[in-house]
């Protein structure tokens, strides 16, 4: 009996992929996912895609199997200690759900405690991989045949709804190593390569990748980590004048103005740790100080007003622990709305530069707190996003418009900018120590992906859409953009498990694509230029001495593909000949070794089936490659034992 309900299952499973590949949702035609799908036959399967965002709606069909399972191996709730002592927790923080937990809850209908309260956690793990089974397969995500870790990480928290309970915001740096552990260590338990992306940030700190978040990244990704990509997308900073720089003489005093609005507001600086910088604070109401510059770089000067606390901090002692040998200056401002002056006077100097940011100071949020001077367009890459292995994606505008689920047209602020053209609110390089900042960019605006049904998002009727019974609605911004280059990664990593972040990285560079919104690339702005899915798993494949490109010049012959797919432990493969030819069938693995040639002769024209018998070799990706000698198509089998 299990053996028929696994093939029952196997046979849901194609039919799911065949509405995928059959449906063309936007971003995977702006992308050329689906090109990759059925060029490459790639999906993500074998490749775990780690979330790490605000939780996860398991209930929702886009990460149910057609069997009924789950396709999520594990969700870490790192926001709920009520599991932090289980002996299965080696972590200490949180409560871990292992799959059968989550299969569980969806045979039983008892819920787990765990919740994606306010949406953004679901919305960005449909975009990655969804498989769009609510939508008939129509908004499936990039990798639908990949496997899911959840992360619950972060929340900005949610006001009660329906019969949900309120959530509170939370956010710890020091938990984002953590997390990114548990995905490595499962993964590497599976056997499985694994893309993570960290769907959150904005800017502060020093923004050049030298904080103790970033160091670890780059000690858990990069050359040495085959199999395992970290990204994290550069911010929705952008657009406004929350960047400022310049440089102090000795002796000279400079004001740093500031135009803020009635909320709360904080200001982050660093200088060089060789240089004294002397502050005073100059409010709507009163004057501050002169603070004198900290002593010694293992000092912290910090002085509590009404209207703001101020810190500042030597390199020895500033609050991300950054390796850079800078001097922090943090005010958190609470005071009334007005301009507020940052004097700063160079009592020793031998470099004098000073970089600055403003934060929250986002586009579209209304009266935005900015530099009246000193302001400096760019740098604001988040300061995770700086990471030397990070891949840092940026949005641009992929729909200007929907139809919400009641028939009202609406659309996402920055989306005038023009379908085709950077979202306006897109954080962009260079980082503060000069590098380029932005990898490639993806579409982010607006796309429509799976919701969560008790979530805030779900509330949002001008954001649902009607398809897939309003299981779907928009994200948009740099968060819309990350998951849909997370996926395509996924894609890049089944064709070639063994890719490094930095090999990841050259590969998208150099198949990006550029058009007059990108101009000349590499720039801050687009990075390498529009990201295009196909030649990335192409590069992915040609890095497994496999030529991954099909030739335009085939003509006389057609590779049919394989069936089953997967299949244990033999699949017949198709092809036909329109004219005699000299043909070689040949079976490769996942390093480019050829393990089996299946055809090497004459044959006349026609339509031909030859059986491909994998008794001893072991289960995983393979590639079959035709070839007349002059031309060849490539096609991809999955063995599953």
């Amino acid at each position: 009996m299990k053996k028929y309900i696994m093939i029952l299952c196997n046979i849901l499973c194609l039919l799911v992929m065949a509405g995928n590949l059959l449906a063309d949702d936007l971003v995977r035609s702006e992308t050329r996912v689906d090109s990759a799908w059925s060029v490459y036959g790639v999906d993500g399967s074998g490749v775990i895609v780690a979330i790490l965002d605000r939780g996860i709606d398991y209930e929702h069909p886009d990460f149910i199997n057609p069997d009924g399972s789950t396709r999520i191996l594990y969700i870490y709730d790192m926001l709920d200690d009520t599991g932090a002592n289980d002996p299965n927790n080696p972590y200490g923080i949180g409560t871990i759900y292992p799959q059968a937990d989550i299969d569980g809850a969806l045979l039983s209908g008892v819920r787990l405690a765990t919740r994606d309260a306010v949406g953004h956690g679901t919305a960005t793990a449909g975009l990655a991989g969804g498989n769009g089974l609510a939508s008939g397969g129509l908004y499936a995500g990039m990798a639908p045949g990949a496997n899911f870790i959840i992360v619950k990480i972060t929340s900005e928290g949610a006001p009660a709804h329906g019969n949900e309970p309120p959530e509170d915001p939370f956010y710890d740096p020091s938990y984002i190593p953590v997390g990114i552990d548990f995905v490595l260590d499962k993964a590497a338990a599976a056997g499985m390569p694994a893309v993570l992306l960290a769907n959150f940030g904005s800017i502060g700190g020093p923004m050049d990748g030298s904080s103790a978040t970033a160091r670890a990244i780059d000690e858990r990704f990069g050359p040495g980590h085959p199999g395992r990509i970290f990204i994290t997308g550069s911010s929705d900073d952008g657009g406004v004048a929350n960047h400022a720089a310049g440089t102090i003489s000795q002796g000279e005093s400079i004001d740093l103005q500031i135009n803020k609005n009635a909320g709360f507001l904080i200001l982050d600086l660093w200088y060089a740790d060789s240089d004294r910088l002397d502050v005073e604070i100059i409010t709507p109401t009163a004057s501050y100080g002169p603070y004198l510059s900290p002593v010694s770089n293992g000092t912290r000067d910090q002085q509590f007003t009404s209207e703001f606390n101020y810190y500042h901090n030597g390199s020895g002692v500033d609050f991300y622990f950054a390796e850079n040998n800078r001097r922090e200056i943090y005010v958190s401002f609470n005071g009334a709305a007005g301009t507020y002056t940052l004097r700063l006077s160079g009592a020793q100097i031998s470099d004098g530069s000073f970089q600055a940011s403003l934060n929250p100071a986002r586009i579209f949020a209304g009266a935005d707190s900015h530099f009246e001077s000193f302001a400096v367009p760019g740098h604001t890459v988040w300061e995770l996003a700086a990471a030397q292995h990070n891949i840092a994606p940026n949005s641009y505008v992929l729909r200007a418009s929907w139809v919400d689920i009641n028939g009202i047209t609406r659309t996402f602020p920055g989306n005038e900018a023009g379908t085709g053209a950077l979202w306006p609110g897109s954080g962009v390089g260079p980082t503060y120590d000069g590098r380029l900042g932005i990898t490639v960019s993806a579409p982010g605006n607006s796309n429509i992906t799976a919701y969560a049904q008790r979530s805030y998002f779900a509330t949002l009727n001008f954001n649902r859409v009607a398809e897939g019974g309003g299981q779907y609605g928009i994200l948009g911004a740099v968060s819309g953009a990350a998951p849909v280059l997370t996926g395509i990664v996924a894609l890049m990593l089944e064709a070639n498990p063994n890719l490094d972040a930095d090999q990841v990285k050259t590969i998208l560079h150099n198949s990006a694509r550029s058009d007059t919104f990108t101009g000349t690339t590499p720039n801050p702005q687009w990075g390498y230029g529009k990201v295009n899915a196909r030649a990335a798993v192409a590069g992915a494949l040609d890095l497994t001495g496999i030529d991954p490109i099909p030739s335009t010049t085939a003509g006389s012959f057609r590779l049919l593909g394989n069936y089953p797919n997967p299949f244990n432990p033999a699949t017949i493969i198709r092809y036909q000949l329109s004219v005699a030819s000299e043909v070689e069938l040949s079976v490769y693995d996942l390093q480019g070794r050829k393990v089996r040639t299946l055809v090497a002769e004459r044959q006349a024209a026609g339509s031909y089936q030859v059986d491909f018998n994998a008794e001893g070799l072991g289960s995983g990706v393979y590639f079959y490659r035709l070839s007349n000698g002059r031309a060849y198509q490539t096609g991809k089998a999955l063995l599953l034992k």
